[in-house]
Order: structure tokens, then sequence, then C-alpha cells
């Protein structure tokens, strides 16, 4: 008897749940950025960050040319490219969360490719404007 009161007692908790999930995913939905509204500092971060994972792919498929390539965004990106990532930033909790869902979308729209496709000369290719 305990065992399905405590069951009655989970259910208006999991709509609950339920309700504020569904929520958040319409919120996200409703502030979905495309590349034209992100701010120069936020657009240069989703390149940076793309390029990144387009040279880690390549250096899975080529360890040489990888470690090479890898290096190289080292050195042209210096020592300071953390504490230049964290202070450009936005402060804003929902805009942070807003170019994070932007940048899901366009890695999610290179997948492909990435495991595709993985060649050093993709590295200068331009962002793909991810699906809404």
């Amino acid at each position: 008897m305990a065992f399905k009161t405590r069951r009655l007692a989970m259910v208006p908790g999991l709509a609950a749940a339920c309700a504020v999930a569904a929520l958040v995913a319409c919120e996200q939905r409703r502030e979905a950025l495309r590349l034209a509204d992100l701010s120069t500092t936020e657009r240069l971060y989703v390149e940076r960050f793309v390029t990144l994972e387009r040279a880690r792919a390549v250096a899975l498929a080529d360890p040489d040319r990888g470690d090479a390539l890898l290096d190289s965004l080292g050195r042209a990106w210096g020592d300071s490219a953390l504490e230049w990532t964290l202070n450009t930033l936005p402060r804003q909790p929902r805009r942070v969360a807003a170019v994070f869902n932007l940048l899901g979308r366009g890695l999610a729209a290179e997948a492909d490719s990435l495991a595709q496709s993985p060649l050093p000369r993709r590295l200068r290719a331009p962002l793909p404007e991810p699906p809404l």
C-alpha cells in the first residue's frame, strides 16, 4: 500500500518536471540564434571552436598532420586563448546558452563532413548556417 501511495505522490512531481522541460525547450527554440545574430567576439569564438573541432577530426584520421595543425593553431592563437575566450563570452546566462545552442547545432550540421571528410583544407571552410 505504501508503494502505491509513493508512486501516486510522484505523479505530480513528474508532471511538473515535464512541464518545466517543455517550457525550457520552447524558450530555447524562441531564442535560437543565427550566425548573423552573433556579435563579433561571439562569432570569433564559434569560428575558433568549429576550427578546433575540424582540426581534431583531422588528427583522428591522420595523427601526424593533425598534430601539426593543432600545434599551428596553438601558436596562432597564443597562450592567452583561454583568458581571451573567458573574457569575450557574454555575461548573460541566456545569451551564453543561446550561443552554445547555436554552436551545438552547427557542429551537428557538420557531423557528417567531420567524420567522412576530415581534410586540412576544411579548416578554412565557412561556418554552416545551422538549422533552427
